[in-house]
C-alpha cells in the first residue's frame, strides 16, 4: 500500500500548491498541499506526506508572489481567509511583526503589510504632504527585538476621502506572515476584538476590547467604534477579530474620552485593492489618482495677452 501512495506522490505534486503552514504553537510549515478536506490537511514532506488537523493550524498562505515583485494583478495584493478562532495571545505572536511604524517629518504612526511583496496599508493623513517616508519593522529574534528601518518608500496608492493609502517598500526580503481578511463583513456589536500599533512610538502595543457599533456615520462614512484604547500613533494599525482577521484600520479618537475610538471598515481597503489602478498615487497631484489634463484650447480663441487675465 505504501508503494502506491509513492507512486502517486508525482501526479498530485505536479498539481500542488505551495503554502506556508502556521501552526498553533509558532512553527511554521513550507511545503506543497496534497489535499486539504473540512478537518484536515495533507502536505507532501518529499519524502513522506503529513496530515495536518485543522484545529492545529493558525493560518496557511498561498505562495503565489514573489518577494521583492509585484503581484500580477489587484486580488493578488491580499489574502482572505477564515481561520479557526485563535486567542489574542496566538494572534500577537503570528501577527504582530506585520506591524509597522510609519515615520514622516511631521510625524509618526502604523501600518501593515498585506503580502509578501513589501504592500502595506496605513491612514492617508499619516503620510499626507510628505514624500520622505520610512517604515521600521520590528522583528523578534530569540530574546532581541531587531529594528529594520525602510528609507526606500513608494506611496503606491491614497485614497483621503476614506483616509487610507497603499504603500511599498522598494527593497523587501524580510520573512514574515501578512495579515488576512475576511471573505465577507460579518460584525456583530459585542464582538471581540484587538488593535495593534505604535501609540506614542512604542512599538507593536496590543490593546483588547469590543466592538461598540458596526456603523457610526461621520461625514458620510460609516466607521467601527470600539473600546480598545487607541492612542496618537496607532492610526493606521489593524483591528482584529477573534479569528485573527483585519475587520478594520484604526484611524481616530477621542482624546477627551476614555474608549471611544473608531477604525474604518476592512470593506475599504479591500475595495481600494481590488480597483488600485483608480487609485494610483502621482507626484504632482497627491490629493487624487491619475492626473486628467485639461484639452487644448481651440487655435485662436484666446490669444497668449489675455489668457492669464
Amino acid at each position: 500500500m505504501r508503494t502506491y501512495v509513492y507512486l502517486l506522490l508525482p501526479l498530485l505534486v505536479a498539481t500542488a500548491r505551495a503554502d506556508d503552514v502556521v501552526l498553533r504553537g509558532g512553527a511554521k510549515i513550507q511545503a506543497p498541499v496534497l489535499k486539504q478536506a473540512d478537518d484536515s490537511i495533507v502536505l507532501d514532506l518529499g519524502f513522506d506526506v503529513l496530515r495536518i488537523p485543522n484545529s492545529e493550524i493558525l493560518a496557511t498562505y498561498e505562495d503565489s508572489a514573489v518577494e521583492g515583485t509585484a503581484p500580477t494583478d489587484a486580488n493578488a495584493l491580499y489574502t482572505v481567509q477564515v481561520p479557526e478562532r485563535i486567542t489574542t495571545a496566538e494572534a500577537a505572536k503570528l501577527y504582530a511583526p506585520a506591524v509597522v511604524l510609519v515615520k514622516t517629518a511631521s510625524g509618526l504612526g502604523s501600518g501593515f503589510f498585506i503580502n509578501k511583496a513589501g504592500y502595506l496599508i496605513t491612514n492617508f493623513h499619516v503620510i499626507a504632504g510628505e514624500k520622505k517616508i520610512s517604515v521600521t519593522q520590528f522583528l523578534q529574534e530569540n530574546k532581541i527585538l531587531r529594528r529594520v528601518v525602510h528609507q526606500d518608500v513608494e506611496i503606491v496608492a491614497t485614497a483621503p476621502f476614506h483616509d487610507l493609502a497603499v504603500l511599498k517598500l522598494k527593497e523587501f526580503d524580510t520573512e514574515i506572515t501578512p495579515v488576512v481578511f475576511a471573505p465577507d463583513e460579518n460584525l456583530s456589536i459585542g464582538e471581540a476584538v484587538f488593535a495593534i500599533g505604535n501609540p506614542l512610538g512604542l512599538e507593536r502595543t496590543v490593546t483588547e476590547g469590543v466592538l461598540s457599533q458596526t456603523h457610526r456615520n461621520f461625514g458620510g462614512i460609516l466607521y467601527l467604534q470600539i473600546d480598545a484604547a487607541v492612542n496618537p500613533g496607532n492610526s493606521g494599525g489593524p483591528l482584529f477579530n477573534a479569528r485573527g482577521q483585519v475587520i478594520g484600520v484604526i484611524n481616530m479618537g477621542v482624546p477627551t474620552m476614555e474608549g471611544l475610538n473608531f477604525a474604518i471598515p476592512a470593506r475599504h481597503p479591500k475595495y481600494i485593492l481590488d480597483q488600485i489602478d483608480a487609485f494610483a498615487y502621482d507626484a504632482s497631484n497627491p490629493e487624487s489618482g491619475y492626473v486628467y489634463p485639461d484639452p487644448p484650447r481651440r487655435p485662436g480663441r484666446f490669444s497668449a495677452a489675455t489668457e492669464f487675465n
